[in-house]
C-alpha cells in the first residue's frame, strides 16, 4: 500500500510540472517569437517482484515465466519546444522584421573583426527582429544586443554622385510677345514667366528675356532661372514658339530644382545631357565573413551617411535614404540554421544557447534555403495554441485529481489496518 502513495506522490508532482509548462505557454502567448512547449510523461522506475525465466524444454524441464513488476508511479520524460513558425503580426516600423523560415537571427555582445565559426563566436540566437540602430549606427535589438550579418566590401555600395550641371533641349516652347506700342513698353512670356521689354523685334525680344530671368531682373531681382544658361536655337515668329537649350547648375538657386524650373519654360523636352561631372554609383557587394552592422561612411566627407528612413528587403539587405534622397547600401542580416533545434537551450529573454546537442550551426544568407527569407514590418507572434493548451489543462487537472484520489484510498486503507485491533 505504501508504493500506491509514492505512486500517487509521484503523479502529483509530475502533473504539476505539466501544469506548469502549460502555464508558461499560456502566460506566453503574446510573447513575440516564443516557442510553445509540450510535456511528456515517463513512467518510473519499477520493482521485480517475480524474476522472468526462459523455458526449458529438455526431459523434466519448465516452461518459460514472465517477469512481474510494480512501478513507483511517473516522472517527466521530457520537455520539447515546438519551433513551427508563428503568424505574422503587421509592424508600422519598417526595422521590424521576422523569419518566415527555420532561420534564427544572430545577436549578442561586441565581437571586433569577422569571423565564420557560429558555435565558438558565444553568440546567442533570437526569432524576434525588433531591431534599431544605436547612436553609433550600429544595428542592434531592443535589448542592446549587436544583430551580426554582412558588413559592405569595402569600397562598394557608393551611391551615385549627381551632375552639378544638367543641360535639357526643348522644342516648341511656346512665346507670348507683345511688341511695345508709342511709348509704352511690350511684354514678353516664356513659360508664364513675364517681363517687360522694348523690343520690337521677335528675337531681340527672346534675347532679352533669357538676359533677364537667367540674371537680374530689370526691377533689382534675382530672375527665376538665376544659376542656368539658357540659349536660343531657332525661333519660329510666325508661330511664337522657340527652341532653347537650357543648362543648370546645380550652384544656383534653379539648379536646387532645375527639373521644375525647366519643365515650367514649356515645350517638348527632346534630350537630357547630363553634365560630365556626374559619378556613377558603386553596386552593394557584401562579404561573406560575419560582422557587426553598421551605417557606413561616406567616403566624400568622413562621416556616416544621415539616414532618414530604412527598409529591410526579403534577403535580409538593409537599404537606408539619406538627408539627400540617395538610396544607401547598409548591410545584409544573417541567419543561422541549426541541425536539431530542440537541442538549443533557452537562456534570458527570447534568446538561445547552441546547446551540446544542437549540431552544426551555420550561417546563411536569407532566401539561399530552408533558413527561409526575411518580412519587413512585422513581427512573429507566438506559436501557442490556445485551444489545445486548454485541453491539456483539463487532462492535466483531471490527472492530479485522480493521483490525489489514489493517495486518498490509500490512507483509508492504511487506516482501517490500523483499526483491526479495536
Amino acid at each position: 500500500m505504501v508504493r500506491s502513495m509514492v505512486a500517487g506522490v509521484a503523479g502529483l508532482r509530475t502533473h504539476q510540472s505539466k501544469l506548469d509548462v502549460i502555464g508558461n505557454n499560456i502566460a506566453n502567448v503574446n510573447t513575440w517569437g516564443f516557442k510553445g512547449a509540450s510535456f511528456n510523461f515517463l513512467d518510473s522506475m519499477y520493482s521485480t517482484s517475480i524474476n522472468g525465466a526462459g523455458g526449458n524444454d529438455l526431459a523434466n524441464g519448465s516452461g518459460g515465466r514472465n517477469a512481474s513488476q510494480v512501478g513507483y508511479g511517473v516522472t517527466t520524460g521530457s520537455i520539447i519546444p515546438t519551433f513551427s513558425t508563428g503568424a505574422p503580426s503587421p509592424s508600422s516600423d519598417p526595422m521590424d522584421c521576422m523569419i518566415d523560415g527555420t532561420g534564427f537571427f544572430l545577436v549578442g555582445n561586441m565581437i571586433n573583426g569577422s569571423f565564420t565559426n557560429v558555435a565558438d563566436s558565444g553568440l546567442s540566437l533570437s526569432r524576434v527582429g525588433i531591431f534599431r540602430p544605436d547612436n553609433n549606427g550600429y544595428l542592434v535589438d531592443d535589448q542592446r544586443n549587436y544583430v551580426y550579418g554582412y558588413a559592405l566590401k569595402p569600397g562598394t555600395g557608393i551611391p551615385e554622385k549627381p551632375a552639378t550641371k544638367s543641360q535639357w533641349k526643348l522644342t516648341k516652347a511656346p512665346v507670348t510677345f507683345t511688341p511695345p506700342a508709342g511709348n509704352a513698353a511690350g511684354t514678353i512670356s516664356i513659360g508664364g514667366v513675364q517681363i517687360e521689354t522694348n523690343k520690337t523685334d521677335f528675337k531681340d525680344a527672346v534675347n532679352e528675356w533669357i538676359k533677364q530671368v537667367t540674371g537680374t531682373m530689370a526691377d533689382g531681382t534675382d530672375g527665376k532661372y538665376k544659376g542656368c544658361t539658357i540659349g536660343l536655337n531657332d525661333f519660329d515668329a510666325a508661330n511664337n514658339t522657340v527652341n532653347l537649350t537650357v543648362t543648370a547648375n546645380n550652384a544656383g538657386a534653379a539648379g536646387e530644382n532645375f527639373d521644375t524650373d525647366v519643365r515650367a519654360i514649356g515645350g517638348t523636352i527632346d534630350k537630357v545631357a547630363v553634365g560630365t561631372d556626374r559619378v556613377p554609383g558603386v553596386e552593394a557587394v557584401y562579404s561573406d565573413e560575419l560582422s557587426v552592422i553598421q551605417i557606413p561612411v561616406d567616403p566624400d566627407t568622413g562621416e556616416q551617411y544621415e539616414i532618414q528612413s530604412y527598409k529591410i528587403n526579403e534577403d535580409g539587405t538593409i537599404v537606408g535614404v539619406d538627408n539627400k534622397n540617395r538610396s544607401i547600401a547598409i548591410g545584409q542580416i544573417a541567419l543561422v540554421t541549426v541541425e536539431n533545434p530542440n537541442g538549443l537551450e533557452k537562456t534570458a529573454g527570447y534568446y538561445y544557447g547552441i546547446g551540446p546537442n544542437a549540431g552544426t550551426a551555420t550561417a546563411v544568407k536569407p532566401g539561399s534555403g530552408p533558413a527561409g527569407v526575411i518580412k519587413g514590418n512585422y513581427l512573429e507572434m507566438a506559436n501557442v495554441d490556445l485551444a489545445n493548451e486548454f485541453s491539456q489543462m483539463i487532462t492535466t487537472q483531471r490527472g492530479f485529481q485522480a493521483n490525489s484520489k489514489i493517495i486518498t484510498v490509500t490512507d483509508q486503507m492504511l487506516e482501517e489496518l490500523v483499526n483491526m485491533k479495536r
